[in-house]
């Protein structure tokens, strides 16, 4: 089948974003006597619609480019012309 090779690139970007996390809270350690602002966004995908929310406008720029591409990507997969 046509999606056994996205597999390995899932599980690799997984695991990219596990290092990320891991990393975060490491730097944040380091960081506690220090007074920061902390900026916050994220998507919630409920299959092709996006749900956008965040308390940074940068970041809630950020988060809608992605889940514009993320949408793309799911019309391409879901109509077969992804992997060809």
């Amino acid at each position: 089948m046509y999606f056994d090779k996205l597999i390995p690139i899932g599980f690799i970007i997984v695991l990219i974003g596990v290092v990320i996390i891991m990393s975060g809270v490491i730097l944040s350690t380091f960081n506690q006597g220090q007074d920061s602002k902390i900026e916050t966004a994220g998507v919630i995908l409920i299959g092709p619609i996006p749900i956008i929310f965040g308390n940074s406008k940068s970041l809630i720029f950020i988060s809608t480019a992605g889940a514009l591409i993320l949408m793309i990507v799911y019309f391409l997969m879901s109509r077969g012309e992804f992997i060809r």
